[in-house]
């Protein structure tokens, strides 16, 4: 079957430009290497946060804004609350004022210019209404009822199966290997189970696989591991909403955030967002390791200590696919016809589900698009700063 547009990979980015693509009535196929959502992929997790909050970057901050209203608009369509509107907590262990705490500081003032009722609580505040929390610790923090977690495992599960309604034809336990590149177009994809599948225009959304798919992308993008902790509270209602939203716990400094006490799953969890370690796809482990976990507990003892000494249920190593300058990566390739890629994620790609799709689908169309400039392909290096104020690059 010849296709219009090929989309190589089924996470966030391959299955919502699948979506758009549909839309405007393109003949789409889909590859991915196994069943969707992939059992290893980023995408596959019980919780995602979506927040607002971006620090100083207006760019961002009005794409999480759309993407909150994207995200309700889902909850209706699906008639399913895939989008959990809790609120987001950010804290901070120095005042708001301080040098430490630019990240909360920028996003406080953005929420306020933009119209947002964020409460700025000082300890007392945290302590009566936020329990579980050490309040000795965190001398301000700011609460902002829009924000809160999104389901992205069974996201990604809904959007392929709403995918398939408008046409799409998914290949599961197909893994792209090789683009058939004829003087410099783009003719197929060939799998490693060894179809041949031609298409006017592919687009690579593989996630962490992408660098490898196009060796070129490695001058400017890395993969990179984080671990992730589900815990058994011997106190689930300190740990459930409205008592824990979910939080940032100084995050810029620490990299540390987490999540209420989840109901089905029975656990809270916690993970951290910072510089990760190096890892490739498929021939290093994915392992929390022992040193990894002390420094969990050490972060809990101090800031959540009746979570400190809680069972782990389950550990995992999410993926990032970081750009060297933490923006994505959405853009036709500047030397082969036919061929688009999007990715990049570089963590905070889930949030943005409800606007990428149609901003992939706008690059790849050559349409104008406020955002897409932002995200072209660029010239990167070593010396390359990454600028998400939230990440702890420490």
């Amino acid at each position: 079957m010849h296709y219009e547009i090929l989309i190589i990979g089924g996470g966030v980015f391959g299955i919502t430009s699948a979506i758009a693509l549909a839309k405007r009535q393109y003949k789409v196929g889909l590859l991915n290497p196994d069943q969707i959502p992939h059992p290893t992929a980023a995408s596959n997790d019980i919780s995602k946060i979506v927040r607002m909050e971006y620090g100083s970057d207006e760019l961002y901050f009005e794409m999480a804004r759309q993407s909150i209203e994207g995200w309700r608009k889902w909850n209706e369509l699906f008639q399913e609350e895939l989008y959990h509107e809790i609120g987001f907590l950010m804290l901070g262990q120095q005042s708001f004022e301080s040098d430490e705490q630019q990240f909360e500081r920028a996003s406080l003032r953005q929420l306020k210019a933009n119209g947002f009722a964020s409460k700025k609580l000082n300890c007392a505040d945290l302590q009566k209404y936020f329990p579980a929390i050490n309040s000795t610790i965190y001398k301000e923090g700011c609460f902002n009822p829009v924000g809160g977690y999104v389901e992205s495992g069974r996201t990604i599960k809904r959007l392929a199966d709403y995918a398939k309604t408008l046409g799409v034809r998914i290949h599961e336990g197909q893994t792209a290997k090789d683009l058939v590149i004829e003087r410099k177009q783009l003719k197929a994809v060939k799998t490693r189970e060894g179809n041949i599948f031609p298409c006017d225009h592919a687009i690579v959304a593989a996630g962490a696989h992408s660098p490898y798919l196009l060796p070129e992308l490695q001058l400017t993008m890395k993969v990179t591991g984080h671990p992730i902790f589900w815990l058994k509270p011997k106190n689930p209602d300190l740990f459930s909403t409205p008592n824990l939203p979910v939080f940032t716990a100084d995050i810029a400094n620490t990299g540390w955030y987490g999540f209420p006490y989840h109901p089905k799953q029975g656990i809270v969890k916690i993970a951290n967002h910072s510089a990760g370690q190096i890892l490739h796809p498929e021939k290093d482990e994915r392992i929390v390791s022992e040193a990894a976990i002390e420094k969990m507990r050490t972060f809990l003892s101090t800031a959540f200590p009746s979570l400190a000494d809680a069972s782990i249920v389950y550990t995992r190593i999410c993926l990032y696919t970081d750009t060297l300058d933490g923006h994505f990566w959405i853009d036709h390739h500047p030397k082969i016809k036919g061929l688009s890629v999007s990715t990049g994620g570089s963590g905070h790609a889930m949030k943005m589900a409800p606007v990428l799709g149609g901003l992939i689908a706008d690059v790849v169309e050559r349409k104008s698009n406020v955002w897409k400039q932002q995200f072209q392909w660029r010239r990167l290096s070593e010396h390359t700063l990454q600028k998400e104020e939230a990440r702890n690059l420490a």
